[in-house]
């Protein structure tokens, strides 16, 4: 390179180094392009396998026939990997939604060892072009110094990037992310899942041992003692999240009784979804409330209220809606990521970490909801409010004041029955009335409640946990009575036994 020659040496030595330090890159970036394509045969199908430069580390799951996909960000690191379905075993399918949880586990362990063998291959792509072109630049230049020095600083650079980048993604990798994913495109793989969820071998084994062991569950509640031998009765569920799997055997659960629906009835609340799920979840019970989840949208929203389901709040404007059941007072408050739109959302926000301003957002968000618990009128005996977050701050704020009425709120989202005390108000989750939703149906167990009120107050009594997981049998109903629970205490919380989630896991329940 003849531009150097008439330089002064540092001139020399900074370009130089400038040099090396620009091919590192740019040798990673061209040797991952170039690398063959990594192919993993798994139990579901044969997937795809590349990496590619990114600002953050991500892990991206395509569909591309389907046009369906969701990323996670799972790692850091200035690369993402991206997976591509490129055949579909549709017997395995079918057997991973009938319970089969070895088609899921064995697929998770073929992905894992695919994934980290394509990450190690493709920086060794990466690394070998960038000795190529450095070693093409030192041939140019005609200063033997200089020559040493682009060596020298390229391969050093190198080892820096390429050992750091692997360290850094292996030591913040999160395999939690894969459970908050963002969705994107249009969702027919979806669609086509919900289908194939409807097929009679489906729906007969895992509907009908659903169905029995909520009546031998509900046997056991209904002859357990309880704190009054009359009262008003609520059916409380939260976070279907598309699992149409379960609305039959629920359905004659619940009978004529109340039932309210805490948000995330879809998983990405598309027209698919909309139109599979809004009859059937109207089809719960004669009476359905609802509010929206993070995973919804409005169209999902109004596709429920034209079937028969009164939606409490507005997600347009963020306002509550309020109504009397039995008596009691009750508002449900839209969720503030309640996606505004009727079609097929793209890219978008599913939980607050999604925003680049996540813990402004949260923080503003907690305000709002109190501010407008504040203007409503009359006060409300029961409110709905989705994300656990979010109403706990309400419960937190009420406790702060010494809040002087009873009230209960409902909540959802982490898939975790509890119920904490707050004084007069009581926090009550109930767990995941979907198993998780489709994609993790057999895997996570269903979770729903019943809440006992004293039939002339607006005082909670008891509240039932139910847990049960269809494919196992395994199965844990608790009783939890509001004045015993404390034990004297102004504030306490309560997790009910999880015998169901634990025998999945492979664990000892003790």
């Amino acid at each position: 390179m003849s531009f150097l020659r008439r330089r002064p040496q540092w001139v020399k030595t900074v370009l130089t180094v400038i040099l090396a330090l620009a091919l590192v890159p740019a040798g990673f970036a061209l040797g991952w392009r170039l690398a063959p394509v990594h192919t993993v045969d798994t139990a579901i199908g044969r997937v795809s396998l590349n990496v590619s430069p990114s600002l953050r580390g991500e892990a991206i799951a395509v569909i591309p026939v389907a046009d369906w996909g969701f990323r996670a960000n799972a790692f850091d690191g200035p690369f993402e990997l991206r997976a591509e379905l490129r055949s579909l075993e549709r017997s395995a399918l079918v057997r991973a939604a009938e319970g089969d949880i070895s088609v899921l586990e064995s697929t998770e362990g073929e992905l894992e060892s695919g994934a980290r063998s394509t990450v190690l291959e493709e920086f060794a792509w990466g690394a070998a072009v960038t000795v190529a072109l450095l070693a093409l630049a030192a041939l140019v230049l005609r200063d033997a110094r200089a020559r040493v020095l682009l060596l020298g600083v390229g391969g050093a650079a190198i080892v820096a990037l390429g050992g750091a980048s692997l360290a850094l993604a292996r030591a913040s990798f999160d395999m939690e992310a894969f459970e908050q994913p963002t969705y994107f495109a249009n969702g027919a793989e979806l669609a086509r899942i919900l289908e194939v969820a409807e097929d009679e071998r489906v729906t007969s084994e895992y509907g009908s041992t659903f169905a029995s062991i909520l009546r031998s569950v509900s046997t056991v509640l209904a002859e357990a003692p309880g704190p009054a031998t009359e009262s008003r009765d609520l059916y409380v569920g939260s976070d279907l999240h598309a699992n149409a799997l379960v609305v039959e055997p629920l359905s004659g659960l619940v009978g004529n009784d109340p039932f309210l629906l805490n948000g995330d009835f879809g998983q990405r609340g598309g027209v698919a979804e909309a139109r599979l799920l809004a009859p059937r979840v109207a089809a719960l019970g004669s009476d359905v409330y609802a509010t929206s989840g993070n995973h919804d949208t409005a169209g999902l929203m109004d596709a429920l209220e034209s079937s028969g389901v009164q939606v409490l709040g507005d997600g347009a404007t963020d306002a509550p809606g309020s109504t009397r059941i039995l008596g009691l007072q009750v508002a449900g408050f839209p969720d503030p990521l309640e996606w505004d739109g009727s079609g097929d959302p793209q890219e978008r926000p599913i939980t607050f970490d999604d925003l680049d301003d996540a813990g402004e957002t949260a923080e503003a968000e907690s305000e709002a909801l109190i501010e407008s618990f504040d203007d409503l009128d009359p006060p409300p005996d029961v409110v709905m409010v989705h994300q656990e977050a979010l109403a706990r701050a309400l419960a937190e704020e009420l406790d702060a004041r010494d809040y002087p009425r009873e009230l209960v709120i409902l909540t959802g989202h982490t898939h975790r029955q509890q119920l904490e005390v707050y004084g007069p108000v009581v926090l009550v989750n109930s767990g995941s009335i979907g198993g998780g939703g489709i994609f993790d149906a057999g895997r996570e167990p269903i979770g729903l409640a019943e809440l006992h009120f004293d039939p002339l107050a607006p005082t909670l009594r008891s509240v039932d946990f139910i847990l049960v997981e269809p494919f196992t049998g395994a199965a844990q109903a608790s009783r939890v009575v509001i004045d015993s629970v404390c034990s004297g205490e102004e504030r306490c919380s309560y997790e009910p036994p999880s015998v169901a989630s634990s025998e999945l896991a492979g664990e000892d329940p003790g």
